[in-house]
């Protein structure tokens, strides 16, 4: 990748030509007649720039490509600009490239030393559905968003929508915080099942970057037999609060997890798990999550997997061109 600022161009415009020129995507057609008419990179970069600046509907997007030819040419479209049929199709499948993409960027961001997998965290939180919401006493509201289901959250209490399960790293000396892997539910689903199926990529990506884990934080959520038995089974320690009942001896690996939550050193190692909190809170800040700006899961799906590609990007970035690894919002000024 280039590691000269290009110019006045605007930051976001730098960040665009970046990942056009210098990563080269892979168009899987699978069983198409025909190629596509548009690049994926050329797709995902529309998007991004909808990411970067807030747009609010796919439409929007449209609109704004036609109407601003600067932005058009950032991207990578000629002549022809796709419109919003075609960008909305294109968003339903964009979920397998942008994670396969996301991977390679994390492995740069392990290369440079710009994060570490020794400590991760898993959490989730609730993405607030598009339009009109359904409701049990009004059975005549039809949802705009016919995929989203009410989920609970103690923070949040009841909200309609979707999940975002996600492994980041934590803050550590002279690392960073970003999103390593994630999983998009509807609103219904329960943290604890969507722990594994992370986990096992999360190892995988560490195994490629020649990482290792050590210890993953969760909150309590994440207290069930089955994550421990993993976790341990892979060298690792799950640390996450344990339910305590009375007359009742949990198993070796939760007693000793409980023991070391409770001394000096497990209780400093367990407050990194708000760096993921503090991660969710940035992505619903800087770019448009909640509410969110599309309906339907496939494209929930490619949308927030586009989101966390976009935060990995800036913070890559950042580092190529001597800026702070955390300014992001400054890249679309």
């Amino acid at each position: 990748m280039a590691t000269n600022i290009l110019g006045h161009l605007p930051e976001l415009v730098k960040l665009l030509i970046s990942l056009t020129k210098e990563f080269h995507w892979i168009d899987n057609n699978g069983q198409r007649g025909r190629p596509y008419t548009y690049k994926t990179k050329t797709i995902v970069n529309a998007f991004i720039v909808m990411v970067y600046f807030r747009l609010k509907s796919i439409r929007s997007l449209a609109r704004f490509l036609i109407s601003h030819s600067y932005w058009t040419k950032a991207c990578g479209f000629g002549s022809k600009v796709p419109n919003y049929r075609t960008l909305s199709r294109r968003l339903s499948v964009l979920d397998k490239p942008i994670l396969c993409f996301s991977a390679r960027v994390i492995q740069i961001l392990a290369r440079y030393h710009l994060i570490s997998f020794r400590i991760i965290s898993t959490d989730s939180s609730l993405c607030e559905a598009f339009g009109k919401k359904t409701h049990k006493n009004h059975p005549e509201i039809k949802p705009t968003d016919k995929d989203a289901q009410w989920g609970w959250s103690q923070a949040r209490d009841w909200v309609f929508g979707y999940k975002l399960h996600l492994t980041s790293t934590v803050l550590t000396a002279g690392k960073t915080l970003v999103p390593i892997f994630w999983k998009i539910t509807s609103a219904n689903y329960h943290d604890a099942s969507l722990f594994i199926p992370l986990m096992e990529k999360v190892l995988l990506l560490a195994e490629k970057s020649a990482r290792k884990i050590r210890c993953s934080l969760g909150d309590k959520a994440y207290d069930i037999n089955k994550n421990y038995y993993f976790c341990h089974d892979r060298k690792l320690r799950l640390i996450t609060p344990v339910r305590r009942f009375k007359h009742r001896t949990e198993i070796y690996l939760k007693e000793r997890c409980k023991k070391f939550v409770d001394s000096p050193k497990g209780k400093a190692v367990y407050q990194r798990r708000a760096d993921n909190e503090r991660l969710f809170s940035q992505l619903k800040d800087l770019f448009l999550i909640d509410p969110l700006p599309v309906k339907g899961f496939q494209k929930v799906q490619s949308y927030l997997s586009i989101v966390c590609l976009a935060y990995l990007l800036g913070v890559l970035y950042n580092h190529l061109n001597g800026r702070s690894l955390r300014a992001i919002k400054s890249l679309a000024t």
